[in-house]
């Protein structure tokens, strides 16, 4: 059925008029032994200092970069914008008998183009970088057909090298969407029609939901959950998940009754975001600064009593929690903030996060010889023991340096309280009134000095007499 469709695709490109390039050079290169080119265009007056951010546009299948000028015209955006417009060109594919960009079948299984076509993609970026002093930090790409599913795979694997995708009529292949997990986060503007036979916008065997498909980047992303939605009329909504903490976006435009097209407003609304983002994310954003003690290195010194923390912004520390303590939620611990505790007392000592914001986790290690290695066994550790919270529990000895962690075994981030207690094991004898270790005429002597008052009152009456030196004299010394 996929194959099927992707042949009507690429029957409907091959209608594309095949003319000039209305004036753009083209550049060959040799990747790998093959003989590839792409087509330039540069904003008048160009001059190579100006360090230019670059759109890329991969046609649909079937077609040539010549073909991509008109699917996408993007030349007066480059003109008055000022960046470098590049249309790029597939390999002729002997399985789909046509100029296709290769695809991820899963499994590590791809057709015969796809890293002849990614290795291209590359070898493009570094020819411009160095013809053209091109700004590697904000290459973007778009693409049409099965040249934006191609760029939906671009998303997945070249994160280190694209800031930004936009794929038009096109969603991830099942088998992108399937294996896409690793990799930098990629600002993603996507455009689609609901009537797409290419695309079903509902999803089908060979491509997922919209609805999966952007719920899936923007967690990827970390963007904003909920979406600033706009009606803009002619039966376009556009969806916009802002930035949030992990600074890139996503955007996605509903075409009511859309076909399988490019429409009017595609390069107009695909510059206007894409040009806001570089490899780090959305130019100028302000990212959650990580907590202090984020670190190891950085332990918060803390005390007995509560001690109020924020993971947000927290990165994990890659030491996985002991195998006896995990729950359910297996052994791993995101985003975790550290605190350093020099026990007061030999005896129990108990920490916990109780109430927290978050699902916590908390781990224990010996701090005496520093910082834990990513194999080291936590000293004491806990998980869910009130609610999805935890609680601790061991034996210290008076002095004893620990290193507690608090993290999350799914990633989640809030604030919490740590509390901290330590329970001795021989507790004060409360008849040695003048606490040097033994009970005897001294101690005598300073309750006899409080007679009648409540200064040594040993039972709880209120006030110091005979009972008291009862209680006092079963404990001489």
């Amino acid at each position: 059925m996929r194959r099927h469709l992707i042949n009507l695709a690429v029957f409907c490109c091959l209608l594309l008029p095949a003319n000039a390039a209305f004036g753009q050079s083209s550049i060959s290169l040799n990747v790998d032994g093959l003989n590839r080119r792409y087509l330039v265009h540069l904003p008048p007056g160009f001059d190579p200092s100006e360090n230019l951010s670059v759109m890329m546009w991969f046609h649909a299948g079937g077609g040539n970069a010549n073909e991509g000028v008109f699917e996408a015209d993007f030349r007066a955006l480059a003109n008055s914008q000022r960046f470098i417009l590049v249309y790029t060109e597939a390999w002729p594919d002997v399985i789909e008998s046509c100029r296709c960009w290769g695809y991820d079948l899963g499994q590590g299984e791809t057709n015969g183009n796809y890293e002849i076509d990614l290795a291209y993609t590359s070898a493009v970026i570094d020819d411009l970088a160095q013809r053209y002093n091109a700004d590697r930090d904000r290459i973007y790409a778009g693409g049409y057909s099965m040249g934006g599913s191609f760029v939906w795979d671009l998303a997945c694997v070249k994160s280190d090298e694209i800031a930004a995708v936009a794929p038009v009529a096109a969603s991830m292949y099942r088998s992108t969407y399937d294996d896409c997990e690793a990799g930098l986060p990629t600002a993603i503007c996507h455009i689609l029609g609901t009537q797409d036979f290419y695309a079903p916008y509902n999803g089908a065997d060979w491509v997922p939901s919209v609805t999966d498909q952007n719920a899936f980047w923007v967690a990827k992303n970390e963007s904003e959950p909920d979406p600033e939605v706009v009606s803009l009329g002619g039966g376009v909504t556009r969806y916009t998940w802002g930035p949030g903490e992990g600074c890139h976006g996503v955007q996605h435009f509903r075409r009511q009754g859309g076909g399988h097209d490019v429409p009017s407003f595609a390069t107009s609304a695909i510059w206007e975001f894409v040009s806001g983002y570089d490899l780090d994310g959305l130019i100028e954003c302000d990212p959650v600064e990580p907590p202090s003690n984020d670190d190891c290195g950085t332990a918060m010194k803390i005390a007995e009593g509560p001690t109020s923390f924020s993971t947000i912004g927290a990165s994990a520390s890659g030491i996985p929690s002991a195998l006896n303590c995990s729950t359910a939620n297996g052994p791993q611990v995101e985003a975790d903030v550290w605190f350093r505790f020099i026990a007061p007392c030999t005896g129990t000592f108990t920490i916990s996060t109780c109430e927290a914001g978050f699902d916590s986790r908390i781990d224990v290690f010996d701090g005496t010889g520093g910082c834990p290695s990513p194999n080291a066994t936590p000293y004491a550790c806990g998980d869910d023991e009130c609610g999805d919270d935890a609680s601790a529990s061991s034996l210290a000895l008076e002095g004893q340096v620990l290193l507690v962690r608090v993290g999350s075994p799914d990633g989640s981030v809030g604030d919490g309280v740590l509390l901290v207690e330590c329970e001795p094991l021989n507790p004060p004898n409360p008849a040695d009134l003048n606490g040097d270790g033994v009970v005897d005429a001294a101690d005598l002597g300073l309750m006899i000095a409080a007679w009648g008052t409540a200064k040594a009152d040993l039972n709880g009456d209120g006030t110091t007499n005979s009972a008291d030196i009862g209680i006092l004299l079963v404990a001489w010394s």
